[in-house]
């Protein structure tokens, strides 16, 4: 390339920029003219330059526009999103209102801060070619309602996340793993109106502050344990339910809040061991077994009467009676339906759901027919060996009859009826009526089973 070459490909770039800053001076003014400034907000330069929280690079360039805490009114521009080489917008705590403009192509963005205004609406391209955004923060909007967008998956840069009280939902979509958004740090969805399940992609995140406080989500937790990297967890006054899962892999979770939910099933020592932890909160579930004893070190929220604990002495064992009916119970998941009946450390009370006793309080009859239970038949029946009559009848249960139950020396009747029960009924004694009609697999092996002896042969 000669010389002359160069000096005209310099020319040429010179006017591209000259262009684009004219370009970037025309928006601004429009910005300003949608805005009702407040008189510490100097824009009286001609040029948008020199304006206060306004910064431009050497080409004349807005790179950054931070307008927050201003008590500014108005609306946002619809060409923002030519300004294209932004690198921070900000207008938090102010009271703009209207739509967010449409910033698709923001390729340079970094952080967009919004949060408390008075934003009615967001494009449904929000965050679409933003692959260098890395903040993005929302927060308390009274937005009309709107669902996370798929566009998220674009800001593969993004490592915080802040959508609280801006009337989201719908459910939390699949798509925060490692693998879409690798340097997600921080998901904060509290406050809204999002319903459903935590997402199997969760367990494949990096995820290390997880906040999804006063929602309508329901279901298990268990995806937690996948979850290593966390160190805040807050999901309270949701409704989720089913046990704590194995959290020993959670070696840097310090806070995790559980109120006000319906979870179940006894706290893990995997949870309670925990090192790092400092809050916990527990109140108003339905756990069950123990009331758990934790370090000195650790702020526990755990108020007396709130759950469905045997004694409220923390770390005080439950009458083995009670620690064979939570067993029992563990094998069908921990329903919600029984923990909320199974309180105190007494089965033999009369309030206990399905539970007779005679009168030396031995526990003689559990009768759980039609309480839609799912799961499976425990062994640990066999710990009750005052047993005369087990009825689960009329539920959903799967797997095979315990061999166990067949040392019950007391036990006159077994009835399983109409759930979904297959393989080989175990031999009882004679006098015991074992009724298993309406269990179209019983004495067949089951499908799993099957296929794994065809693989054999």
């Amino acid at each position: 390339m000669t010389r002359s070459h160069l000096c005209l490909l310099c020319l040429l770039l010179s006017l591209v920029n000259l262009a684009a800053s004219q370009d970037d001076a025309t928006i601004m003014q429009s910005l300003k003219s949608t805005l009702h400034l407040t008189p510490d907000v100097d824009w009286s330069n001609p040029d948008p330059c020199k304006w206060v929280a306004v910064q431009c690079d050497g080409s004349n360039r807005v790179t950054r526009i931070q307008l927050k805490q201003k008590g500014i009114s108005g609306t946002l521009p619809l060409d923002l999103q030519k300004l294209s080489e932004l690198i921070v917008l900000e207008f938090f705590s102010n009271k703009i209102s209207g739509p967010v403009p449409d910033l698709s192509g923001l390729t340079h963005l970094q952080r967009l801060n919004l949060h408390d205004n008075l934003f009615d609406s967001t494009p449904k391209n929000l965050f679409s070619g933003m692959n260098s955004l890395q903040e993005a923060y929302l927060d308390n909007n009274p937005f009309a309602s709107w669902e996370i967008p798929e566009t998220v998956k674009e800001a593969t840069s993004l490592k915080n996340l802040s959508l609280v009280n801006c009337n989201l939902t719908g459910s939390i979509p699949d798509f925060f793993s490692s693998h879409t958004l690798p340097s997600l740090v921080s998901l904060k969805l509290s406050r809204n109106n999002m319903q459903g399940g935590l997402p199997a992609s969760f367990g494949a995140s990096s995820l290390q502050q997880l906040y999804l406080n006063g929602q309508n989500l329901s279901g298990s937790i268990s995806v937690l344990q996948n979850m290593t990297s966390l160190v805040e967890v807050d999901l309270q006054a949701n409704a989720f339910s089913g046990p704590i899962p194995d959290l020993s892999g959670l070696q840097s979770l310090r806070l995790f809040n559980l109120r006000e939910n319906q979870l179940t099933g006894l706290v893990p020592p995997s949870f309670t061991g925990l090192k790092s932890l400092t809050v916990v909160n527990l109140t108003n579930n339905c756990f069950q077994g123990p009331t758990p004893l934790f370090k000195n070190s650790v702020a526990v929220d755990v108020i007396a009467n709130t759950n469905s604990f045997c004694l409220e002495t923390p770390g005080t064992p439950c009458d083995p009676r009670v620690e064979a009916l939570l067993s029992v119970a563990e094998s069908f998941g921990y329903p919600v339906k029984l923990a909320k009946s199974w309180k105190g450390n007494d089965p033999c009370g009369g309030s206990w759901l399905g539970i007779s006793c005679s009168a030396s309080n031995e526990v003689t009859v559990v009768d759980l027919g039609r309480q839609e239970l799912t799961g499976t038949i425990s062994p640990s029946f066999a710990k009750l060996t005052s047993l005369e009559t087990i009825n689960l009848s009329n539920n959903q249960l799967t797997g095979s009859i315990p061999t166990e139950l067949t040392s019950l020396p007391r036990l006159r009747t077994l009835d399983v009826s109409n759930n979904d029960i297959h393989g080989d009924v175990p031999k009882f004694r004679a006098s015991v009526s074992v009724v298993t009609t309406g269990n179209v697999n019983i004495g067949r092996v089951s499908p799993t089973s099957w296929k794994s002896f065809r693989n054999r042969i």
